[in-house]
This record gives structure tokens, sequence and C-alpha cells, in this order.
């Protein structure tokens, strides 16, 4: 366990040696693809010096989610193309042939938001503790940066991608998927908006994908995996977790499932398969033709068991249940 003090300066390594032979090229191109689970992501493909297939570079600015990737083709195989706007046809495409990784991503990411919370809780904790709702127990500063764990990230993808383009579409641009498998590394924890000493590794299997139409937009992140922590007072877990956004401006406000997100995670101990924490988000979004931005509101809940931390961290024996409240504009 000690080795995972060192994973998280390993992945970083990794990552500046791989950046090195893309910057020393010139972008030929720009898209944007959704990335995430939510933001508008920046591409530039990059030739690689002496060889035919290219990489891409990919950044994305967003209040719960910033990051800065690097994708990597393993083969010379073109990336495939699935033309459909069947999402069970898409996820079936996806996941077909995925055993067998063909493209590598390296990026590095950080959570602005639930930084923020750290921060106005160790340095501004009297404006924080003026975010209470009187004696409700609720502290809207804690409900819009809940539901992220930690502060920032590096990861490694090896799977595969796919284009994803609606037959009959003309618009230049990438809506892509991904599936594979996915190793994550930090070195903090976050615990009611504090931050916690501890070297964390996380391995997973995901199916992952964004469609960005003019007139649709579509997100969705299916994940299983574990986490092990360095520091023995956090409780290493199992977890599945689902994530779909839709947003379609020829579709109606109130459709539950259409112009909504939806978002449920459930996290069980390694040992002993307690459940020890779940979280749930279902988000609304109001689309308008002609306005280039989307007023957006989740509402959701996070429950904790007192098994998910011992010892000092351990501060009550009893399960807590916190408000998640994140109002934003989706452009």
């Amino acid at each position: 366990m000690m080795l995972l003090k060192y994973i998280h300066v390993e992945l970083f390594v990794l990552a500046a040696v791989l950046c090195a032979p893309v910057f020393a090229a010139k972008a030929d191109k720009t898209t944007q693809i959704l990335s995430g689970d939510k933001a508008a992501k920046h591409v530039a493909t990059v030739a690689l010096l002496g060889k035919k297939s290219k990489v891409e570079m990919t950044w994305e600015f967003d209040p719960y989610y910033t990051d800065f990737g690097i994708n990597i083709p393993l083969t010379d195989k073109a990336i495939p193309t699935i033309q459909s706007t069947s999402e069970s046809v898409i996820y079936r495409e996806l996941i077909k042939g995925s055993l067998i990784p063909r493209y590598m991503v390296v990026e590095a990411s950080v959570y602005p938001m639930p930084l923020l919370g750290t921060y106005l809780k160790e340095n501004q904790n009297s404006f924080y503790t003026q975010g209470r709702i009187a004696q409700t127990g609720v502290n809207v500063i804690e409900s819009a940066t809940e539901g992220f764990q930690e502060p920032w990230a590096v990861s490694a993808f090896f799977g595969n991608i796919a284009k994803i383009v609606r037959p009959g579409e003309r618009r230049i641009g990438s809506n892509v998927g991904y599936t594979g498998y996915l190793i994550s590394a930090g070195s903090k924890h976050i615990k009611s908006n504090i931050l916690i000493a501890d070297h964390w590794l996380e391995l997973e299997w995901k199916i992952k994908g964004n469609i960005d139409y003019p007139d649709e937009k579509l997100g969705w992140s299916f994940r299983v995996g574990g986490k092990l922590h360095d520091n023995p007072n956090i409780t290493d877990v199992l977890y599945v977790s689902l994530f779909r956004s839709n947003l379609n401006m020829h579709l109606p406000f109130l459709s539950w499932i259409n112009n909504s997100t939806l978002e449920a995670k459930l996290h069980f101990s390694e040992v002993g398969g307690h459940l020890v924490r779940q979280e749930y988000v279902f988000g609304k979004k109001y689309p308008k033709l002609g306005r280039a931005y989307t007023p957006t509101l989740d509402i959701g809940v996070v429950w904790s068991s007192p098994k998910e931390y011992s010892g000092i961290l351990r501060n009550s024996d009893l399960n807590t249940l916190i408000l998640v409240f994140r109002p934003s504009l989706e452009f």
C-alpha cells in the first residue's frame, strides 16, 4: 500500500513525457466535443513525428470538472464511426471489441467548485457558516460543492474510441464514445469540505460518450470499479456509477427523461460489502431555440454510512444526509 504514495507522481511524469512530441508538432485542426459529464471539450489533432497515426490534445473548463488530456492511438487503425440515433445501438457498438485496447488517453483534472468549498471552510469560515439555512442543518455552500471526494486527479485510459454521427448529419465536429479501463490516482481526499492527506488509487471499467449537435446534446458515463486509500481511516470501496444527461431543443421541458440529468452512485466497502455511500442527483434543463445557453438546476442527496470512515475521521455513529444543489448554465 505504501506504493500508492508514488503512483500519482509517476502518472504526472508519464503525462509530461507523452506531451513532449505533441508540443513539438503543429496543430492542424480544432473541433469541439462534449466531455467529462457536462462541459464542451476542445480538441486539437496533432501528427506524431515519424508516424502516420495522430494524437489529440483535449481540454475543457467547467466549474465542477476542468482537465487537460492527450488521446494517443496505439495502432494505425482508423477510428470507427457509428451512424445511429439510437442510444442502445451506440452502447452496443461501443462495447464490441472493447477487450483489446487500441487507444490511450492521459489526463490531468481538477475540480474547481469542490476546491473552492475546502478553501472557504478553512480560510473564510465565518463566510462559510453564513451559508447555513436557519435550523435545517443545510449549508448552501456545502450543497453546491458536494459530490466530489477528491480535488484533483491524474488518469490513464486504455480502451477504444468511436466517432458518433447522426444519419444525414453534415455538421463538422467530433462526437465521441469511449469504452475501456481507467486508472486514476491522487493525493488528497475531501470529507465535509475538509482536505485530508490520502494517496488513493482507482481502477474502473467504463463506457462513456458525448454527442453535441446544435439542437441536441447527450452525455453518458456508466462505470464499475474500485478505489483504494493509503489513509487507513478511509474505507476502500467497490462502486457502480450511472450518469446520463440529455438536452433536446425540440422536446418539452416537462418531459422527465428528456432535457434532464440523471445520476446515481453506490459505494460498497471492499471488506464485508456494506453499503457506505449513495449519491442520487436529478436535474432539469430549460432549452429554447435560438438561445446560446440553457439554464439548468440539479438537485439530489448524498447519504453516508458511519462505516465509510474509521478512527479519527469517524465523527459520528449515525448516517448522514447532505443536500446537493447545483444551479448552472449549459452552453
